[in-house]
């Protein structure tokens, strides 16, 4: 009986329209957080006035996406559940919460998230207990409420959500398990539902390689700005405009620290930090703050509402404890902490300085013949390929005396990998004749796995096995102790146990990415030079220089990157690494007219490649 009466109740709940109150006026209403928390009691919106924009949109029928760039403690989790309590209490939808890996995803299940509930009597009450409360999933009023984190493929492409929350994508991959970006998987989700959401939330890493700041630039691209209480202008707060005395102590700085105003230069401390937030509105491109903090223009149109907001912001931290935390991070010396505090300190992108030439340097090398031209001196050939979830990319490479090379072709085969079809055009680029040669050898990078539940053949093992001795897997690695190993998978593409062993290829990435970047260096008039085409785009040259290479302190190398795509830079070094496997060092410059075979000479040089195996 007790049963009955508490499903017709949930069943009346449900049949009740929902409130017309938005994500913040929830928590208002509802919300009291634990002891234990920053500031304990019933919830605040106007402690965070440029969260309540952030949560309203995830309401907004007009926006699909939400994309949130800020720094750390900045109320961004508690934003977020805010958004999840509204949707479960007064519209219940499925939602799902993405984290960066399983312990989080756990804390904020077991903990964050239940803390929350236990404060709202309306959510308690419709809240499953028992063995029904998982780890990975409760429910609450018989809607589902699922939690994942970035290597949980399963959960990422199994479960319907009418909302999808991935927080910290940047703390994220860009492939799933081989299943593809985590942000498109939550999107794919979300399809069934007309008023379906991803929102995605994250402080910034590396200027041209931060996937949630893409995102944010897709969108609408508002920046919360202030009004300076001197001349009353409005600007956005960041670190650059963020002073402190010259020569100042650490202790000092925490003191001494304040925002400089663009317009008037005035001094600003942080006792004007609350009243300058609760006057603080949005503004996008394109649009204009009078001093009364009205907005004159429309947003960019866009189904993306992407924000920033500097970390400065926090009502938690002063600015001097993050102008020290900065002048700490400088002082010690170590990139990787000063990238830490821009990132989390400020909500800014980090700007790497790290070894790379510069793309225009590799377009100077384009000229004196075209693609798919064989320019003399090219005795073998070998093509790099790079598996994307919809496309491979490819470059084919000649090369002669001396590691002497040309670009003969590079471009991108569209399609589904984990089907036949892409792959059957690269089997007739692995045909094609160019003169008399073909490509002697093809790497394919296996580090993303085209395939799938319902489709769960490897294709890139499938392709080499229809194909051996002239392709191969292989697998980049930060570092091993020679550049090119080699290993046999006796495993075949359905998992089976295989009836002839696959050699795949174990590649230094580190090494064979140095070395294409050594070669676009190269000096004029030597022998070894690395050639282009001269209708090369430049989009492949900017892709060549697409990561640098950052020596840490502690001496870890590692490769950052700086642009969105670098794939024919990886598929660059593939070729580097075939032409090694294919012996081209042993190349003999071929004199012409010549018909007498001469036993080719055999010099050997002491480096590090010796410790592979290979002898030049």
């Amino acid at each position: 009986m007790r049963k009955s009466k508490r499903a017709l109740s949930i069943g009346a709940e449900l049949l009740r329209p929902p409130p017309p109150r938005t994500a913040d006026q929830w928590a208002d209403q509802c919300r009291i957080l634990p002891q234990g928390s920053a500031e304990p009691g019933p919830w605040r919106s106007a402690r965070t006035p440029y969260m309540i924009q952030i949560m309203r949109a995830c309401s907004d029928p007009h926006y699909k996406r939400i994309i949130a760039v800020m720094g750390s403690q900045m109320g961004k989790s508690e934003g977020l559940f805010n958004v999840i309590g509204h949707r479960l209490d007064d519209d219940p939808a499925p939602v799902l919460f993405i984290a960066p890996n399983q312990k989080l995803a756990e804390s904020v299940s077991n903990d964050r998230v239940m803390k929350m509930f236990k404060s709202v009597p309306s959510l308690w009450s419709k809240l499953a207990k028992g063995k029904q409360n998982k780890m990975t999933e409760k429910f609450i009023a018989g809607v589902r409420l699922g939690f994942g984190w970035a290597g949980s493929a399963t959960e990422l492409s199994s479960h319907p959500a009418g909302i999808v929350l991935v927080d910290e994508r940047d703390r994220m991959g860009n492939d799933v398990d081989g299943e593809g970006d985590p942000v498109e998987l939550a999107e794919a989700r979300t399809s069934t539902f007309p008023d379906g959401k991803v929102i995605v939330t994250s402080t910034p890493t590396i200027e041209g390689g931060s996937p949630i700041w893409a995102l944010y630039e897709e969108g609408t691209r508002f920046q919360w700005a202030w009004p300076c209480p001197e001349c009353g202008e409005y600007f956005s707060p960041r670190f650059e405009l963020l002073t402190w005395p010259k020569d100042a102590t650490p202790q000092q700085t925490l003191k001494e620290a304040r925002i400089q105003c663009p317009v008037c230069d005035a001094l600003i401390g942080d006792e004007h930090k609350t009243a300058m937030n609760a006057r603080g509105v949005y503004v996008a491109p394109g649009q204009e703050i009078t001093p009364q903090g009205e907005i004159i223009g429309d947003p960019p149109d866009s189904d993306t509402a992407s924000f920033w907001v500097s970390g400065l912001c926090s009502p938690w931290r002063t600015f001097g404890q993050r102008a020290k935390s900065f002048l700490e991070a400088t002082r010690s010396k170590e990139p990787g902490r000063i990238q830490a505090v821009i990132n989390t300190g400020f909500g800014e992108l980090y700007k790497m300085s790290g070894e790379a030439p510069d793309w225009e340097r590799v377009a100077e090398l384009r000229g004196g013949y075209s693609s798919d031209e064989i320019p003399k001196g090219v005795q073998r050939i070998t093509c790099g390929v790079d598996v994307q979830k919809n496309r491979l990319v490819y470059a084919v490479r000649g090369w002669g005396v001396n590691f002497e090379s040309w670009l003969i072709r590079a471009g991108e085969l569209w399609g589904e990998t984990e089907y036949s079809e892409v792959w059957n055009q690269l089997s007739a680029l692995l045909q094609t004749n160019w003169g008399k040669l073909q490509i002697s050898l093809m790497l394919i990078d296996s580090g993303y796995r085209p395939g799938s539940a319902r489709q769960p053949i490897n294709q890139i093992y499938e392709f080499c096995r229809r194909n051996p001795r002239r392709a191969a897997p292989a697998k980049g690695h930060d570092t091993q102790d020679k550049p090119v190993k080699s290993a046999k998978i006796e495993i075949d593409s359905r998992g089976g146990i295989a009836k002839r062993g696959l050699q795949l290829w174990h590649i230094d990435s580190d090494y064979f990415k140095s070395w294409v970047h050594g070669r676009i260096e190269w000096p004029a008039g030597e022998p070894g030079a690395w050639h282009l085409s001269d209708d090369v785009t430049d989009d492949y040259c900017q892709q060549i220089v697409a990561e640098q290479r950052l020596v840490k302190a502690s001496g870890k190398v590692t490769w950052i990157k700086t642009r969105k795509d670098n794939h024919f830079l990886d598929c660059e070094a593939l070729n580097a690494a075939a032409a090694t496997i294919r012996q081209v060092h042993t190349l003999r410059k071929v004199i012409e007219g010549s018909t007498r075979k001469s036993k080719p000479q055999r010099r050997v040089i002491r480096s590090t490649w010796m410790d592979s195996g290979v002898a030049f």
